[in-house]
């Protein structure tokens, strides 16, 4: 019987920064962590075909990736708000407007689990080249709902030289470290 090289069920979890100095897991998710991708098309029409379409054009494919994180560490919670964790231990809640996503991008990696272990076959990873996180925040005070960090990453078609056009890849080299350093 087949099995994806990414494996067909299970959790997950994410590396930040991956191939940087301060990579690090993104802490624990609850709920589904989602990689999806995209592509339009445009249809080409002739009169005589009537509302058949003739033949059509491809416009172009976005990648979505969402993380809904829960029991963050300090850390964890300022990396994916994108700030520091202040003297007095705590994160500030910032409005960020106006900067670049693409220059603060980062390369992510998801890694399955398995025995409650992490997957340490690269073949069972999934890289994304060029991400940025954009944070909500889901916190609920009651005996009933966890609190959540919902995470929608902005994933980019890298410009990056030998990866110029693609966002990403199912599987990576043998070899390849746990942070990439």
């Amino acid at each position: 019987m087949p099995v994806m090289p990414i494996w067909d069920k299970g959790p997950g979890v994410i590396v930040w920064g991956y191939g940087e100095s301060g990579a690090a897991y993104l802490g624990k998710s609850l709920g589904d962590v989602k990689l999806t991708m995209d592509t339009e098309s445009s249809d080409i029409n002739e009169d005589q075909a009537g509302i058949a379409a003739v033949d059509a054009i491809l416009k172009g494919s976005t990648v979505n990736f969402e993380a809904p994180l829960t029991r963050l560490s300090v850390e964890q919670l300022a990396k994916v708000l994108n700030t520091t964790v202040q003297a007095d231990g705590s994160v500030p809640i910032e409005n960020q407007i106006g900067c670049s996503l693409y220059n603060l991008a980062k390369r992510a990696v998801i890694k399955p689990l398995c025995g409650n272990e992490v997957s340490e076959d690269p073949a069972t990873w999934v890289e994304l080249y060029k991400c940025y996180p954009i944070v909500g925040l889901d916190l609920t005070w009651n005996l009933e709902t966890q609190r959540i960090v919902p995470v929608k990453f902005k994933v980019f078609m890298s410009q990056e030289s030998g990866e110029t056009g693609k966002f990403g890849r199912i599987g990576m080299e043998s070899g390849a470290t746990e942070f990439g350093l």
